[in-house]
């Protein structure tokens, strides 16, 4: 036997719960989750910046609190340990004697000794570099920042951080290297009043620079990282947020196309169960009299005279006419009530012999052969009457459909869960895709005469087994009719 496939119908079911999730209540999600994205994305890049931002501002404000307290304590020292012991001693401070700057660059270097301070200036009123830390600046001018006059007027201190890398490349270029970022302070540096209620006088404007590129890389290091992480986590959330959006969406759309089967179902059964009606009454009131006109067609058959060949030829018809529409009314009535199986222990190869012994002279005739691979012990509850009549249907759907000499292969056994699978697979060109969906729809038939009726019918009988029936075509060609019946308990004696 070939593989199986998979049923065209399951293809179909598929298809329409693809078409149902489209108009799914859901769908809006989707559009709700990409600006739910945008909004957490915005929401926690606004959120970095102002942790980021705040821990800048914390370094900087230290930063400036540790200089603001260092140049007061410069000019403290400045004043207490040099100025004043110089203007006592010489009656005016003049740093170009080695002696007054050796003396001020001892104090200077005592106060900043071991404290992060790259460079000291002190200038004078005409913004010439009075003293520095590096001697080769004395004397210089130039050097000066633009706001230098406002500090020698009395104006409070300038902090100001000076780089030569805009804010907005700095986080693109870590590492940094040294005195990439200084800060720098303006100070004035003031004496004491000369009465109690003066301001006391400037006498210079300090200058010291600290160099904070370490700090300020690890500010931006940690920017970044707020950044990269709040990044990671609203994709994160929107990854898990679109899964479950999606597994909703699966099984809404699982949950739609299962409840618009059953209202087609429920629909069609109600159609069905009114035209059943019908078809019961109207079978009824066709029956008796059909069975009087074959009755009646079969008598005068035997008793007209054989010489009366024309006669003889429509009696035959009559009587062969009536035993079809005999058929079909059993085939009306048998679809409108169907009947309840009895619930016995079936032997499916005794079955099978039957239907097969019954049809074996027909197949012959017809040039088909039959290619059986059955399992022993085989057993289903159920039916065996109404399940001759489901094989015998499916047989002869075969035969009809290879429509001349062919080969029907007959195959029975367990599947992995256990119940009996039966498979009829004939050699002729198979199902058409077109209507393979519409097989089981009762009165859909494609033969010429036919009532629609006898896969309906078999379907009925298999269902009220518990068991299923699937249609497909075999990729080596050929219709596949597959039927699975829940097997029987172990230990139940066949009838």
């Amino acid at each position: 036997m070939p593989e199986p496939v998979a049923p065209i119908k399951n293809q179909v079911d598929e298809a329409e719960a693809k078409d149902a999730g489209r108009d799914l209540p859901l769908s809006y999600a989707r559009t709700l989750s990409s600006l739910s994205l945008a909004v957490v994305l915005l929401t926690n890049l606004a959120l970095s910046f102002f942790i980021s931002n705040s821990a800048r501002e914390t370094l900087l404000t230290r930063q400036e609190n540790f200089m603001r307290v260092l140049v007061e304590n410069l000019n403290y020292q400045i004043f207490r340990r040099f100025a004043l012991p110089t203007i006592l001693a010489n009656g005016r401070i003049s740093l170009r004697q080695p002696s007054q700057y050796e003396r001020l660059d001892q104090v200077v270097q005592s106060v900043i000794h071991g404290l992060p301070v790259d460079r000291l200036r002190i200038y004078d009123f005409s913004h010439i570099v009075a003293y520095s830390t590096n001697k080769e600046e004395l004397g210089r001018s130039g050097l000066a920042p633009p706001n230098v006059e406002d500090v020698l007027h009395g104006e409070a201190s300038k902090f100001q951080i000076i780089s030569n890398i805009p804010a907005w490349q700095a986080p693109f270029r870590i590492p940094f290297a040294d005195g990439d970022f200084v800060l720098r302070v303006l100070y004035p540096l003031r004496g004491e009043p000369l009465q109690p209620d003066m301001p006391p006088p400037v006498m210079g404007a300090l200058e010291v620079t600290q160099d904070i590129t370490d700090d300020y890389e690890q500010v931006l290091t940690f920017q970044g990282i707020i950044v990269i992480m709040c990044l990671l986590s609203s994709m994160v959330m929107f990854a898990l947020l679109l899964m479950l959006i999606h597994r909703a969406e699966r099984v809404l759309a699982a949950r739609m196309q299962k409840t618009r089967q059953l209202e087609r179902e429920l629909h069609s059964n109600e159609k069905l169960a009114g035209m059943g009606r019908v078809i019961s009454s109207i079978a009824h009131e066709i029956r008796n009299p059909l069975g009087i006109i074959r009755s009646s067609a079969e008598f005068l058959q035997k008793r007209m005279d054989k010489t009366d060949a024309g006669a003889a030829r429509i009696l035959g018809a009559i009587y062969d006419e009536s035993v079809r529409l005999s058929q079909t009314v059993n085939d009306f009535l048998d679809y409108a009530r169907p009947r309840q199986p009895r619930q016995d222990t079936a032997d499916i190869n005794l079955i099978l012999d039957q239907t097969l012994a019954f049809l074996e002279g027909e197949m012959g005739r017809c040039g088909v052969s039959v290619e059986r691979q059955t399992a022993p012990g085989l057993f289903v509850l159920g039916d065996k009457d109404l399940l001759y009549r489901a094989f015998y249907n499916i047989l002869v759907n075969g035969q009809q459909a290879m429509d001349g000499p062919g080969v029907l292969r007959v195959s029975a056994d367990r599947d992995d869960r256990g119940r009996v699978r039966l498979e009829f697979l004939d050699s002729g060109k198979g199902f058409d895709p077109a209507v393979l969906p519409r097989l089981l729809d009762p009165f859909f038939t494609t033969k010429d005469g036919g009532t629609g009726l006898g896969l309906p019918i078999v379907q009925s009988i298999i269902v009220s087994h518990g068991g299923a029936i699937e249609f497909e075509n075999s990729p080596q060609g050929g219709a596949l009719v597959r039927v699975l019946l829940p097997a029987a308990p172990q230990g139940k004696k066949a009838v």
